[in-house]
């Protein structure tokens, strides 16, 4: 194995909340609001099916060769030519996908915090401390993670409270009123990001008490989908009809907050919030990148890709789109199809062909 290091269980889950909740907490009102109307609440329980999915792939496979990661269990169900190609697809998945979230991260500060500061800057900064916190190691990666999601949990929590003397639920009726199409159409996009959960494919052979792993994960799944939820409630219970009408309705509720003329403009919190999270979920993303090239290359270490292939992903954030409205569109439906067969579809096939493959081995043997 390339990597040395090990994490635990625990540190496990908690890496994968803001991988998960770090670019959709901002935007997931406002697309479910869109498709789901009153019932956007429900689409996140509905997205969270193909999280589960996505698990329950990433640990079969897992179970199948627990020392082997996605790429390095693709060579060995598909062998090598085989193995190679496959792996190939996510070679050139990771740091498009990774740009987009970089993208993503670039445009939303200078939009919302520093829109005198060069692009580049900003993106060029964020990824350099990724890289060097990649370059540290997985345990690294984990520790800071823990450190991260605390501040992220303490500062969402804090929001939340002292939003609840405007809130209207009343707002969420009528429910269920053209049934549950909509909300399962609002389920896509949210579904695409809970796909993101194959990363434990990638992760599990360096978790030193694996057999913990299953219990933490569904836990972490159960805390992003009440994380979805809880943010859906709020800005529907605030804003009601009009979420949809704001690209980040997180933001438009944080200017709600105003106490005694003294506790007001609480953007920045929402800023340090997701600033928080979209570290932990860029940094895993490279280190997925960094790790699964090492692995395809069959080389021994991983550390001296970290650099060059971080500068890939900024090259790539420039490529996948040209201004936000690019981004935008990053969000419709064939990109959340695309997606969703990138991290569900193909290794969900790999896993079956593994499946089939062991057992044929099994029977000939016996």
């Amino acid at each position: 194995m390339i990597e040395h290091g090990k994490i635990s269980a625990a540190q496990l889950s908690i890496i994968m909340v803001p991988t998960v909740l770090a670019t959709s907490i901002l935007s997931v009102p406002s697309i479910t609001m869109t498709y789901a109307g009153q019932d956007m609440w429900l689409s996140p329980i509905w997205a969270s099916i193909l999280g589960l999915m996505s698990m329950w792939v990433a640990f079969g496979l897992s179970k199948l060769y627990p020392k082997s990661t996605l790429i390095e269990s693709s060579v060995l169900i598909l062998g090598k030519w085989g193995g190679k190609l496959f792996g190939l697809l996510y070679l050139l998945f990771l740091p498009h996908i990774t740009g987009v979230i970089i993208r993503q991260y670039g445009e939303f500060i200078v939009r919302s915090a520093l829109p005198q500061t060069p692009l580049f800057a900003i993106v060029v900064s964020m990824v350099l401390v990724c890289a060097i916190n990649v370059r540290s190691g997985i345990e690294v990666v984990g520790r800071t993670a823990q450190i991260f999601v605390a501040i992220f949990i303490l500062f969402a929590a804090f929001l939340f409270v002292l939003l609840i003397r405007d809130l209207h639920p009343e707002q969420i009726l009528p429910i269920g009123e053209a049934g549950l199409l909509p909300s399962l159409r609002g389920s896509v996009a949210p579904g695409a990001w809970f796909t993101e959960y194959i990363l434990l494919a990638f992760l599990l052979p360096y978790v030193h008490d694996r057999h913990k792993a299953l219990h933490k994960s569904l836990l972490s799944i159960l805390a992003v989908t009440l994380s979805m939820v809880i943010t859906n409630f709020v800005c529907l219970f605030l804003m009601g009809d009009l979420t949809d009408s704001f690209q980040y309705p997180v933001m438009i509720a944080a200017r709600y907050i105003s106490i005694a003329d003294f506790m007001q403009h609480l953007e920045a919190i929402v800023i340090a919030i997701w600033i928080a999270g979209i570290f932990v979920k860029i940094s895993i993303f490279i280190y997925v990148f960094t790790l699964s090239t090492a692995e395809w290359l069959e080389l021994k270490a991983y550390r001296s890709l970290v650099l060059p292939l971080s500068f890939v992903c900024v090259i790539f954030t420039y490529w996948v789109a040209t201004s936000q409205t690019d981004i935008v569109k990053l969000y419709g439906t064939s990109a959340n199809v695309y997606t969703i067969v990138l991290l569900l579809v193909m290794p969900s096939l790999l896993l079956l062909t593994g499946a089939i493959k062991n057992k044929w081995f099994k029977r000939r043997s016996a």
